[in-house]
């Protein structure tokens, strides 16, 4: 009896283990979809104010705050238990991944079934900003760095897209190990 009374406790003990591992890896992945969720409502805001706003560098780069609250969700989530390095690169690059994927796939559908007047719209942000950008002002640099609307129409496929997906995976794991580094709790 006390040995059936054993077992059934470390099975329980196994479980609550596996309980507790899940909902560290649920909620992070929550965070991850919710953040990618509010980036895309972001990115939508600004396109509905003003179509250029869609390819404003200072919206972009805002939109990382988005990025690093759900980071700070998932410290904040941590705060009075150990935050263990691996969970936290886990987590991190977790919120990332969904984050990105949401994003890359809100602007592959942006860019070509919704509006798909947003590349000549991004064609003249390009335009410009290589106009007015004082260290490109060489007759040789200019020249390298046209693009035609078509090369930008035919970047703008869910290949390329996907491919540009993947090219920022690596740059989102430094991130999440640099965040890992800094808040890790052992």
């Amino acid at each position: 009896m006390v040995e059936l009374l054993e077992e059934r406790k470390t099975i329980i003990q196994i479980v609550d283990i596996n309980e507790m591992t899940k909902i560290k890896f649920i909620k992070p992945a929550y965070l991850g979809l919710a953040s990618g969720s509010i980036t895309c409502a972001y990115f939508f805001i600004f396109y509905a104010v003003e179509k250029q706003f869609f390819f404003n560098p200072l919206v972009f780069w805002g939109s990382f705050l988005i990025l690093l609250s759900a980071f700070g969700a998932v410290v904040f989530q941590y705060q009075n238990q150990s935050f263990p390095f691996i969970i936290a690169l886990r987590s991190f690059f977790l919120i990332f991944f969904l984050n990105s994927a949401f994003y890359n796939f809100f602007y592959f559908l942006m860019t070509n079934y919704i509006d798909v007047q947003l590349i000549d719209i991004q064609y003249s942000v390009i335009k410009k900003g290589l106009e007015s950008n004082a260290i490109l002002s060489g007759s040789e640099q200019q020249t390298a760095w046209k693009i035609s609307k078509k090369e930008l129409a035919d970047n703008l496929k869910a290949g390329t897209i996907f491919f540009s997906f993947m090219q920022g995976l690596p740059a989102g794991f430094m991130l999440s190990l640099l965040a890992s580094y800094i808040f890790k709790k052992d």
